[in-house]
């Protein structure tokens, strides 16, 4: 008999309506009362803000509801046609039940592509979309942050709190704070603290998101290391990147990005950050073994930047263990600080290396001990006397720089181990290991997810027809079931999945649902049915 068009455009259109009305209601309670909007820290959004926000949201949680709507709509649309012994005439007219399962699986079929697009690529490009929309105004920004008890981090280490913001409309990316109290911290510990004049905020868009220097003009501060106040004109403050609105994490990269970092997981910046301990670690090494070189060649070391030039002359020098730093004894001194000089002794002195967990912070710093230093006329004797930090040379930082990441997770010709680099390798193998299987683990949640829709639109339909279900919430039950069945068994493979000792076992537990649908699907469509 001809194909049974007419009949296929009645299911279409009564699983059509259903599909949409479910869709626009479920989505109107997810995105605009739902958990998306839980998502979002609120005290830093204006009004203005939130409404385009919205506009956002809505299509992402679109994405979530299609799936469901056509799950619904299939077995809501067969059940009744069920119910009203439709299928019963079908049947006698000699048309195949088979053939009408087309509407439910072409509906499946759109869902699952729709479904995969939005999550592959709509729903990160929101979680970027959305944070862009809250920096786009660089001094809201700033005065929003403001108001937090934490005040505005710059630097990993600065915790700045300010009484006034300026803009100048002709440059937006800089930002002016006044009146500024300020906290430098090394862990959970105060190192210095005091006021300054003002700070000079440049900010710079970057993938990742807003990066942010700073120049602190006319400071006043004490130093709790040192037992003293000081007054410095100018300091400069690192770069630093604000903590976006969403993190950075893999669950809101896109499909390209994620193929991306599975092919360079080291690129990935949690591992690069443990890359970066490492290297700093094989850094320290490194320097000191230089610096152990210039001594026996020259019996001194001279260290040089901008502002500083120290000289130590010895005629005995050793290494301290576990990278402590190098010992002189019966040191000669001669440091000289823009136009002042000042040479003198010590007995002995330690050089190390300072400053940050990066290489563009590192420096050298000399603690002399029983030193006797003069200026002009002056002689200051003292226990112990903190010459530097000197900022390292730009060839020694290349140097460092240039020591491949195969290297430094493995070891190699440039690297050489110790307790503290093997500690620190570890953690960075892990760290990438860690981010592979996250990776792996993501991209099989959403095929799946994607994939899910297929099998359980075609289930829905079939129990539909089995259950008669004519009411909305026989429906309802009949489409709830197996798809909570498939979505945890996704959610706890996905865990599993990323879990280093059970990979293996959890993409096999994320595909299994899906799997045990799909053969549900054949025997209800072979046998069940016919009856």
């Amino acid at each position: 008999m001809p194909f049974p068009w007419t009949l296929q455009r009645y299911i279409f259109r009564e699983m059509g309506k259903t599909f949409v009305l479910t869709a626009v209601a479920m989505t109107a309670v997810l995105g605009l009362g739902g958990g998306v909007l839980n998502m979002i820290k609120l005290g830093e959004v204006t009004t203005s803000q939130l409404f385009r926000l919205m506009m956002l949201i809505l299509p992402v949680a679109a994405a979530l509801t299609l799936p469901v709507a056509a799950l619904f709509s299939a077995a809501s649309t067969f059940g009744r046609m069920s119910a009203d012994n439709e299928f019963v005439a079908c049947r006698g007219g000699g048309i195949n039940m088979h053939v009408l399962f087309l509407p439910p699986v072409a509906l499946s079929l759109a869902s699952a592509a729709v479904t995969f697009v939005f999550t592959s690529f709509l729903i990160p490009g929101m979680a970027r979309n959305l944070n862009e929309f809250v920096t786009a105004d660089f001094s809201t920004l700033v005065q929003q942050r403001l108001k937090r008890p934490q005040g505005i981090t710059l630097g990993g280490k600065f915790r700045i709190y300010a009484d006034g913001v300026r803009v100048d409309p002709q440059t937006p990316d800089r930002v002016a704070l006044d009146g500024i109290a300020f906290i430098e911290v090394a862990g959970e510990e105060w190192v210095r603290f005091g006021t300054a004049r003002s700070i000079d905020l440049r900010f710079g868009r970057r993938d990742s998101g807003v990066r942010v220097a700073a120049d602190m003009l006319g400071l006043t501060y004490y130093d709790r290391s040192k037992g003293q106040f000081a007054d410095v004109g100018r300091q400069a403050v690192a770069p630093t990147e604000l903590p976006p609105l969403f993190a950075r994490k893999l669950k809101f990269l896109n499909l390209t990005e994620l193929l991306h970092y599975r092919r360079h997981p080291e690129q990935w910046p949690d591992v690069s950050d443990a890359i970066d301990v490492v290297r700093v670690r094989v850094g320290r090494r490194a320097i000191y073994d230089a610096l152990t070189t210039e001594l026996r060649d020259d019996r001194r070391l001279t260290f040089a930047d901008a502002t500083t030039r120290l000289v130590l002359s010895a005629p005995q020098a050793a290494r301290i263990p576990r990278d402590g730093g190098i010992e002189l004894t019966d040191v000669a001194i001669e440091e000289q600080v823009a136009d002042r000089l000042r040479r003198g002794s010590a007995a002995r002195a330690v050089v190390e290396v300072v400053r940050g967990d990066a290489i563009d912070e590192l420096a050298l710093q000399v603690d002399a001990y029983d030193a006797r230093l003069s200026l002009a006329d002056q002689t200051i004797e003292r226990t112990k006397a903190t010459l530097g930090p000197v900022a390292l040379s730009d060839a020694l930082v290349e140097r460092i720089r240039a020591i491949p990441v195969e290297e430094l997770l493995h070891g190699g010709d440039a690297v050489d181990d110790s307790d503290v680099i093997a500690v620190t390798r570890r953690e960075a193998l892990a760290a990438r290991d860690d981010a592979v299987r996250r990776i792996v683990a993501t991209l099989h949640e959403r095929a799946a997810f994607s994939l899910c829709v297929m099998g359980l639109v075609v289930l829905g339909a079939a129990l539909g027809i089995v259950f008669r279900g004519s009411h909305a919430m026989v429906a309802f039950g009949v489409s709830f079931i197996p798809s909570l069945f498939v979505i945890v068994a996704i959610v706890m493979g996905k865990q599993m999945a990323q879990n280093e000792a059970t990979p293996v076992a959890g993409l096999f537990l994320l595909w299994s649902g899906i799997i045990a649908v799909a053969l549900i699907d054949v025997w209800m469509l072979t046998r069940v049915l016919r009856r």
